[in-house]
C-alpha cells in the first residue's frame, strides 16, 4: 500500500491543501510527525507548495527535551525548511491555570503553531494525528461517558488545522518508516501507564485487537457514520432556531411546535436555547429532561429553576425561557455522606465512595479529585467566607482563598457561590478547581476516597482539569 498516494488522495478530496499553500508542519520528532513532514515534503512534487517546520520543546523530560529540539532543527535544516522554536514552561503553565500537565502542554503549542501562522502568514498548520489517535480518543470519551455528540471523529480540517494522516494506522507509519530508513525520537513518557491515553494504548486496545485485529476499522466507520448523524441533527436544529423570533434576554417558543421536533433535535434547541441565554452553561439531558416533563404535563402553568439562574416558564401553550440574575452568594453548611449528596444551593450533586484499590491513575479535572481517606475526618460543603485559606496542590504554604481567586481571576460575585469541601474545618478541594496539597494520594497512601460532582454549579470558564502521579 503505498502511503504517499493515499495521502495525496486525501489531501486532494478534503482540500487540505492547494497549490501555492503555505503549511506550517507540527514535529514534536517522534514517528508520526516525522513521517508527516517527508511525506508532505514528496508531495510538492505533485501538488507545489511551500513548507516550515515549528517544534515546542515542553522542557519537561530535561535532557530528552533538549534531544528532540536538536533532532527537529537538524531534521529541518537536513530538508532545507524554515525553522521555528520555540520552549514553554509547561509545569508552571499547569500550576498557574490549575490543569494538566498534558492539557497544559496542548494549549501552549496550539498558541504557539497559531502564532507562528499567522506573523508568517502560513494557511495551514498541519498536524499528525493518526487512525490510533482516533481510537484511542473514542475509548477515552466512552469510559469517561459521552452522549450522541461525543461519538464523531477528529475533524480531518478545522480552520486553519489539518490532518493529513487521520486516517492511516500507526502500522502503515511504522512501515513508512522501515522502507525509508527514516530516524525520529523516542518520548519516554510514552511508556507511563499513570496517563490515561497511554493505559487506553497500551492496555485496552491491544486486548480488542486480539478479538478482532480489524476492529480500528469498525471503530472508524461507526464514527464516520455517528460525524454524519451528528451533522444531519445539528443542522436541524440550527434551522430551526435561526426561525425564532430574535429578543433579548428571553426566547419564547409554542410548546406545540417544540413537541414536533425529533427527540434528539428537541434536545439540541434546547440546549441551544438554554446556551444562548448563559454561555456558560452546558445544558445536560436530565435539565432538558426537566423541560420536556414540563411542556408534556397536562397542566396549563409550570414553572421551572435550572441553574445558573435560568427560569423556564410554561403558560398555556407558550414556552418562556429567560435568564435571572444570580444570588450573590450561599449560606450554610451541607454535610457529606458516601453515596449520593445533592446540593440544590450550589447546583451540583456530590458522588463519594471509599476503596482500598489503589487507582490506575490519579487523574482529577474540573469534577473528580481523590484524597488519602485516613486524613479525613467528617466532611461537608460550604461557600468562601472572609479569611479562608488552604493550601492548593503543589504549593508548601496556606495561602489566602480569596489571593487565589484572584490569581484565577475568578470575579468577586461568583466567588461566594463557589463549592468548597471541607474535612473537619479545613479547605480540601475548592470544587472545580484546586485540591488541598495535605490531604493528596502519595505513595504510602492505603486507603482512598473518590469524590465526583456533576452538575452545572460546575460550569464557569474558570474550570479547568489537573492531573498528578505518583
Amino acid at each position: 500500500m503505498d502511503l504517499s498516494r493515499n495521502v495525496l488522495r486525501l489531501i486532494k478530496a478534503e482540500g487540505l491543501i492547494t497549490a501555492g499553500d503555505r503549511v506550517l508542519v507540527a514535529v514534536s520528532g517522534g514517528m508520526d510527525s516525522v513521517v508527516l513532514l517527508h511525506l508532505l515534503k514528496e508531495l510538492t512534487e505533485a501538488m507545489p507548495h511551500e513548507l516550515a517546520v515549528a517544534h515546542v520543546n515542553h522542557q519537561l523530560r530535561g535532557e530528552e527535551s533538549d534531544r528532540d529540539e536538536r533532532f527537529v532543527r537538524k531534521l529541518a535544516h537536513k530538508l532545507s525548511l524554515p525553522f521555528h522554536l520555540t520552549r514553554v514552561d509547561v509545569r508552571q503553565h499547569s500550576r498557574k491555570e490549575g490543569i494538566s500537565l498534558q492539557h497544559a502542554g496542548r494549549d501552549l503549542r496550539y498558541a504557539y503553531f497559531h502564532e507562528v501562522a499567522q506573523a508568517g502568514n502560513y494557511g495551514k498548520i498541519a498536524i499528525a494525528h493518526n487512525l490510533d489517535d482516533q481510537v484511542e480518543t473514542f475509548l477515552l470519551r466512552i469510559i469517561k461517558g459521552t452522549g450522541l455528540r461525543g461519538l464523531a471523529s477528529i475533524p480531518v480540517k478545522r480552520e486553519a488545522i489539518i490532518r493529513p494522516l487521520l486516517f492511516t494506522p500507526r502500522s502503515e507509519i511504522a512501515t513508512y518508516v522501515k522502507g525509508r530508513g527514516l530516524r525520529y525520537v523516542r518520548d519516554s513518557s510514552n511508556r507511563k501507564e499513570t496517563y490515561e491515553r497511554n493505559f487506553v494504548r497500551r492496555r485496552l486496545v491491544p486486548r480488542m485487537e486480539d478479538l478482532n485485529p480489524a476492529f480500528r476499522e469498525k471503530i472508524l466507520f461507526l464514527l464516520q457514520d455517528m460525524t454524519r448523524l451528528n451533522q444531519l441533527f445539528d443542522e436541524q436544529a440550527r434551522t430551526f432556531m435561526n426561525d425564532l423570533p430574535e429578543t433579548t434576554g428571553a426566547i419564547r417558543v409554542p410548546v406545540l411546535t417544540i413537541l414536533d421536533l425529533d427527540e434528539e433535535v428537541r434536545f439540541r434547541v434546547l440546549s441551544g436555547i438554554l446556551f444562548s441565554l448563559e454561555p456558560t452553561f452546558i445544558p445536560l439531558r436530565n435539565h432538558v429532561g426537566l423541560i420536556e416533563k414540563a411542556i408534556r404535563s397536562p397542566k396549563p402553568n409550570i414553572t421551572v429553576a435550572l441553574p445558573r439562574g435560568i427560569r423556564m416558564e410554561k403558560a398555556y401553550g407558550t414556552l418562556l425561557l429567560t435568564r435571572e440574575a444570580p444570588p450573590l452568594s450561599v449560606s450554610g453548611s451541607f454535610p457529606v455522606a458516601p453515596g449520593f449528596t445533592s446540593l440544590p444551593a450550589f447546583n451540583i450533586t456530590l458522588e463519594v465512595s471509599e476503596t482500598e484499590e489503589r487507582p490506575v491513575c490519579l487523574a482529577m479535572d474540573s469534577s473528580s479529585a481523590i484524597f488519602d481517606s485516613e486524613l479525613l475526618q467528617d466532611l461537608h460543603v460550604r461557600a468562601f467566607r472572609n479569611g479562608d485559606r488552604f493550601m492548593p496542590l503543589g504549593m508548601k504554604e496556606l495561602v489566602k482563598l480569596k489571593d487565589f481567586f484572584i490569581s484565577r481571576k475568578i470575579p468577586r460575585d461568583e466567588r461566594r457561590r463557589i463549592p468548597l469541601l471541607l474535612s473537619g474545618k479545613d479547605i480540601i478541594w475548592v470544587i472545580g478547581q484546586r485540591i488541598d496539597e495535605r490531604y493528596k494520594v502519595t505513595a504510602d497512601s492505603r486507603h482512598f476516597l473518590r469524590v465526583r460532582a456533576e452538575g452545572q454549579g460546575l460550569s464557569t470558564p474558570h474550570n479547568f482539569p489537573l492531573t498528578t502521579t505518583l
